[in-house]
């Protein structure tokens, strides 16, 4: 007998529905979208971390070396500070298709471009590799214990390659009726800057428009008051002989065709070309001569001349003759073209303001203890008032005794900002504020025999008490402008007390 199993299978074949699936889709949309999201942001996030630490690593070496260098800070010298100040539409005016200098910023905003200038003392280097025939026995390394330092925004030409006769380099040097600017723009097709050979050859134009403000640098240009160990034929100083391939080592002076044997007209006191284009950073010459070549003639005063030789001559645009060149990237291998990044201190400034102030105790300025510190300089007219600021010019709130401060030593005609721009005049879109300290007194009173016959004080009318502190403000960003406005570096630094004489 068979034994028969029957086993019955249940088979039920089931999928999802298409409900089922467009639910399942949709929620994975949904999470895909969320972790991107997520994504998104941790990567802005770590952008925006990596762009401020870069700027925080750039502010932190132009703090130490501002600090240090005005901390060694000579009296025997100068300090000037110039306020520029400038629309961000200026070049519009003249070209109606040119961008604005700062895109991010409105259209009536104000683009700060200010210069500071001191001497400094403590032991400097060239940065010039000069090679072992040059600079004296030094290797091409010159030293010096006095350098005349400039921070400011520097110019910008890339572009600019090498060319011509062996080992020479082109250098930018004005518009028809402008010196090249952090701001310049130029319309013409083919260039319109002029430029000549740094040493003998001929010259051309090329274009002369610059970054915008987000690309500036920052320059601080150091030049060594040091002999350059060279005679007149090697270092070109000389007509009667042809130059070398390596070009000038030093300048003559900081000033163009200085020399102590005649007296240079104040409308040719004008910047040293070589050093404004920072192919050199040794000038062959010492604060005395300085002294002579800026002292006053006829009457010019100390403030004028000082002001002509750092910055240019107030005529058109010569007063904005003091920006330096100040590459990123060398055009070139070439020691010519490598001393075109050493002034180069930040890469990616858009705004540099300097104020100053008095402390208590200046001779001759009173100060009150419980008000707020007055900062001096140019305001910023960004829809904010120079009180809200904190900045005044010197004679809008000075209580001085009278006889003691003649303001217009330091600040010019009247103490006020000039209104400044060739040919718009005062309705202009650009602005200079200049105050000059040093070779012109530290001391308020003459030393006359009249104090001791009867007592009565002699005012000086040429004296200029330094500032004790500097209030110098900063718009840096980082290479990749993650961070659009960027980020705002201010630094408060004390002049060191002037030594007892």
């Amino acid at each position: 007998m068979k034994l028969l199993i029957r086993s019955t299978y249940s088979r039920t074949n089931r999928a999802f529905t298409l409900v089922e699936l467009m639910v399942a889709v949709g929620l994975l949309l949904v999470v895909i979208v969320a972790v991107s999201r997520i994504f998104s942001t941790a990567s802005k996030v770590a952008s925006l971390g990596e762009a401020v630490n870069d700027i925080l690593q750039e502010t932190g070496a132009i703090e130490r070396q501002i600090r240090t260098d005005i901390s060694r800070l000579d009296y025997d010298g100068v300090l000037v500070i110039q306020c520029v100040a400038i629309k961000n539409n200026a070049n519009q005016i003249f070209s109606p298709s040119a961008p604005l200098i700062d895109p991010t910023r409105p259209v009536n905003a104000t683009i700060r471009c200010d210069q500071l200038v001191f001497f400094s003392k403590g032991t400097q280097t060239s940065a010039r590799f000069a090679g072992n025939q040059d600079l004296g026995p030094f290797n091409g390394l010159a030293r010096s214990n006095l350098s005349r330092i400039l921070y400011g925004h520097g110019v910008q030409l890339p572009d600019l390659i090498p060319q011509g006769a062996t080992g020479s380099r082109p250098d930018p040097i004005a518009f028809s009726d402008a010196p090249l600017l952090p701001w310049s723009f130029d319309n013409v097709a083919s260039g319109s800057l002029e430029y000549k050979y740094w040493w003998g050859g001929g010259g051309g134009v090329t274009s002369g428009t610059q970054p915008e403000a987000r690309d500036w640098t920052l320059a601080r240009q150091a030049i060594l008051l040091a002999d350059d160990g060279g005679d007149l034929k090697r270092f070109q100083k000389a007509t009667d002989t042809t130059p070398t391939t390596y070009g000038n080592n030093s300048a003559v002076s900081l000033f163009e065709q200085a020399n102590l044997e005649t007296v240079i007209a104040d409308a040719n006191l004008i910047p040293n070309s070589n050093i404004i284009n920072s192919r050199v950073d040794v000038a062959a010459t010492n604060l005395n001569d300085i002294r002579k070549i800026l002292a006053p003639v006829g009457s010019t005063t100390w403030r004028q001349r000082i002001v002509n030789g750092f910055f240019g001559p107030f005529a058109g645009y010569g007063q904005l003759a003091g920006y330096v060149r100040s590459e990123k990237v060398s055009p070139s291998m070439n020691r010519q073209d490598v001393m075109l990044t050493t002034p180069t201190l930040a890469t990616n400034c858009s705004g540099f303001m300097v104020d100053w102030t008095w402390g208590p105790r200046i001779p001759g300025v009173v100060t009150y203890p419980l008000v707020p510190t007055k900062w001096y300089g140019f305001s910023d007219f960004q829809g904010l008032t120079e009180e809200a600021r904190g900045v005044r010019t010197l004679t809008e709130d000075l209580d001085l005794p009278a006889g003691s401060l003649v303001p217009s030593v330091i600040e010019g005609a009247n103490g006020t900002p000039i209104p400044y721009l060739c040919p718009l005049g005062p309705s202009g879109p650009i602005k200079i504020y200049t105050a000059v300290f040093g070779f012109n007194g530290d001391k308020q009173l003459f030393q006359t025999m009249s104090m001791q016959v009867n007592g009565t004080a002699d005012f000086r009318d040429d004296y200029t008490p330094w500032p004790t502190a500097l209030r110098i403000t900063m718009q840096l960003h980082d290479p990749e402008k993650r961070i659009e406005q960027g980020k705002a570096l201010q630094l408060i630094v004390e002049l060191p007390k002037r030594p007892a004489s």
